[in-house]
């Protein structure tokens, strides 16, 4: 039998679409023992008990075959072709426990959370546009990730900088009203909505658009300037960019939402992947986490 291993601190719509494209897998679930040689597990702040995620899952018959494993369960639990979500953690997991070795692993495209390579530096999907390593480049996007680590967001720190000519014209980042702490207090209206769908339905303001909030409170002109932002911006804020009339979008990660990038090149503004520089130690890019610290 065809078995599906994945991570499941949550459940929502990405995962119900993984599971029906896959009705006759039984499903391994992660547990609690992963926590101690990965890391992200233990960090995920949102997670339901590996048998709660379970339970719901076959209380609405959306599986009809899963167990929780420990890591001391996983080799044995693996029998028959492994299906894996396309993720840094079942990457890791599967190098980890030599899955690989024991016999075949298929790689499923999905999205189901920020993981590192999301978040730092994954080009769009189908991305064939500009490429850049420019060092000044680099340098207003070094400028853009520290406003980043600014945000008070756990779920996706973003950070905007506005550029003509070399000198710097506002920098922001993303931030929720009527305090930071908003959706903390009284729950994120997002949670209600599937990515890209009812964007005006969230107390967040994103960087991109403080940035042309910010210009247009103290009469900076954006049109035919440059905006450096660490993450591709969302379809509600590349109209904003459009409409101030930016010249070029220099970004460093994608989104999962890239209807963006039809909004942009329509409205001619050039899009320029950022490489990140590299590890002078180990020659890889630096790597960072969902919040923004170094992994």
């Amino acid at each position: 039998m065809t078995q599906l291993l994945l991570h499941l601190p949550v459940l929502h719509a990405g995962y119900q679409d993984l599971l029906e494209r896959h009705p006759d897998a039984e499903v391994l679930v992660l547990g609690h023992g992963f926590a101690e040689e990965f890391p992200v597990v233990r960090k995920e702040i949102r997670a339901l008990a590996p048998e709660t995620a379970l339970g719901y899952l076959r209380a609405t018959c959306t599986i009809g075959s899963g167990r929780v494993v420990e890591p001391a369960d996983l080799p044995g639990a693996v029998t028959g072709p492994l299906l894996v979500p396309d993720e840094t953690l079942m990457h890791d997991v599967v190098a980890h426990f030599g899955l690989d070795r024991r016999g075949p692993v298929e790689w499923v495209g999905t999205f189901l959370r920020w993981d590192r390579a999301w978040s730092r530096a994954g080009r769009p999907p189908d991305w064939d546009g500009a490429v850049t390593a420019d060092a000044h480049a680099r340098t207003l996007q070094a400028l853009a990730a520290d406003a980043a680590g600014r945000s008070s967001d756990w779920w996706r720190r973003v950070g905007a900088v506005a550029a003509r000519d070399g000198e710097v014209l506002a920098v922001e980042h993303n931030r929720h009203l009527p305090t930071d702490y908003s959706p903390y207090v009284d729950g994120d209206p997002r949670n209600n909505f599937r990515r890209g769908v009812a964007m005006e339905a969230t107390t967040a303001l994103h960087a991109e658009a403080a940035i042309v909030a910010r210009a247009a409170r103290e009469g900076v002109r954006l049109a035919g300037a440059d905006l450096h932002v660490t993450t591709f911006p969302c379809p509600a804020c590349a109209r904003l960019v459009a409409g101030a009339g930016f010249a070029r979008c220099y970004f460093a990660g994608g989104y999962s939402v890239l209807a963006g990038d039809e909004v942009l090149r329509a409205a001619g503004v050039e899009l320029i992947f950022v490489e990140p520089a590299e590890d002078k130690a180990t020659g890889a890019a630096p790597v960072t986490d969902p919040a923004g610290s170094s992994a």
